[in-house]
């Protein structure tokens, strides 16, 4: 497959940097080696120098371009998007906006590239970037006409072991521990630019040995993204159902908007911050085991991410309110309605263009609604529940050859209860295989 026109303009203007930014770089003989055998086209040889310099200590502007345009030149798309995203807090972020449009655009993802070369056409970018991000702009509409559709998926199969299989939902457990396999399906087909898409999302996890605690989920939906004021709304419709040991777990209705601003109101403070606040109605059919979940749940939500050089930054807030039909017996009550408030951090940094490492760690109280009112010791007790959880995980992921690569991942929860039988921990650790197309 040819090379669009506007990744040889990206091309011809990465081949002018090296003589323009030679100041900046210190490890000069794997560099220039590197330059020379760029321009002989040999990408192959140009890229073992270029990381040659790179590992050497050697990261400046000049070299990470350089190495991002032989990536993408190699079709080595992932490593060229991790290295660009290094260059988004230089003095050189526009021409960084416009290689990134490049890179999504050639991953099939037009709406993201489309919003990389809006950024890459603001005034803040130099006169020539702004022409090529305009010329790209048109380039992608005339190319997307309403009604031709645009797909990405996700695709991970993995298998670990739990030290405390949980039970449903996650505020219990069954002190049994086993091995399990997770799969995991994801896709999303975008109708015409910027207009309506339709994704779904398939997931299982199954213990063999341990089938009661077998769980699977199904979710399908719609989402319509328009201009508001100086951002972006998203209006989205999902309906799921799940499964529980293999019965009817519940079915949900789920109405959601998302509200992406052009300019974070963290932005004076944070440059370069990214935010968003989402609000979400869901109404909650119980499977026949179940009925006690039957009820409508709010949730709330707030989220920042911050690039920083071959770091990612992640924030977010999140409040549901459970309004549930909860659980009577002739004696005993048990309330399945919390109110949860949920802060958590996540890091990612991109080591190089194979390898990451990530942590993330939340905390959530719960406080439910009504008492619970339960046989102790031969006598009736009457206690309001409030739960703290905290739960952390390290990641860390390798890419294999193409877009397929390789994932670890260690977890632990800790759950502490008002009400002594809801206590618990856990651990996990799993390794996977996980792919984008």
């Amino acid at each position: 497959m040819g090379f669009p026109r506007s990744a040889i303009l990206f091309i011809a203007l990465m081949t002018s940097t090296p003589a323009a930014m030679a100041m900046e770089v210190t490890n000069r003989p794997d560099f220039d080696a590197g330059v020379e055998a760029f321009r002989q086209g040999n990408l192959e040889e140009a890229r073992i120098f270029f990381e040659r310099a790179r590992a050497a200590g050697t990261n400046s502007p000049s070299l990470l371009y350089n190495l991002g345009v032989v990536y993408f030149r190699l079709g080595d798309l992932e490593s060229a998007e991790t290295v660009f995203l290094t260059l988004l807090e230089t003095p050189h972020a526009p021409l960084a906006y416009y290689n990134l449009g490049l890179v999504k655009q050639r991953m099939g993802k037009v709406g993201d590239a489309r919003q990389w070369f809006e950024r890459a056409a603001s005034e803040d970018s130099p006169e020539e970037v702004q022409t090529l991000a305009r010329h790209q702009l048109a380039d992608v509409t005339a190319e997307s006409p309403l009604g031709q559709r645009h797909g990405s998926g996700y695709l991970a199969v993995a298998g670990g072991y739990d030290d405390n299989i949980a039970g449903t939902p996650d505020d219990v457990s069954s002190d049994k521990e086993g091995g399990f396999a997770d799969a995991l399906a994801a896709g999303t087909v975008q109708l015409g630019m910027k207009e309506l898409s339709l994704h779904g999302v398939a997931f299982t996890r199954q213990y063999p040995g341990n089938s009661a605690f077998n769980n699977t989920y199904l979710s399908t939906g719609a989402s319509l993204p328009k201009e508001l004021g100086d951002g972006e709304l998203t209006s989205t419709l999902s309906l799921s159902a799940s499964w529980f040991g293999g019965d009817p777990l519940e079915r949900e209705a789920r109405v959601e908007m998302l509200y992406h601003p052009d300019r974070c109101v963290l932005a004076p403070v944070v440059s370069g911050v990214e935010c968003s606040v989402s609000g979400s109605v869901s109404t909650i059919d119980g499977g026949s085991d179940y009925s006690a979940y039957d009820g409508e749940m709010l949730r709330f939500r707030a989220s920042a991410d911050k690039a920083l050089g071959s770091w990612v930054l992640s924030g977010h807030y999140q409040l549901e309110d459970n309004h549930r039909r909860d659980l009577s017996t002739q004696q005993e009550f048990f309330s399945v309605s919390p109110i949860r408030n949920l802060v958590s951090a996540e890091v990612r940094h991109y080591v190089s263009g194979r390898f990451s490492l990530g942590g993330k760690a939340d905390v959530r109280y719960s406080r439910y609604k009504d008492d619970q009112r339960f046989v102790s010791n031969g006598a009736l007790v009457s206690e309001r529940r409030t739960d703290n959880r905290l739960r952390g995980s390290l990641l860390a992921e390798y890419r294999l050859a193409g877009e397929w690569m390789m994932l670890a991942e260690w977890s632990m929860l800790d759950n502490r209860s008002t009400i002594e039988r809801y206590d618990y921990s856990r651990r996990e650790v799993m390794l996977g295989f996980e792919t984008v197309f």
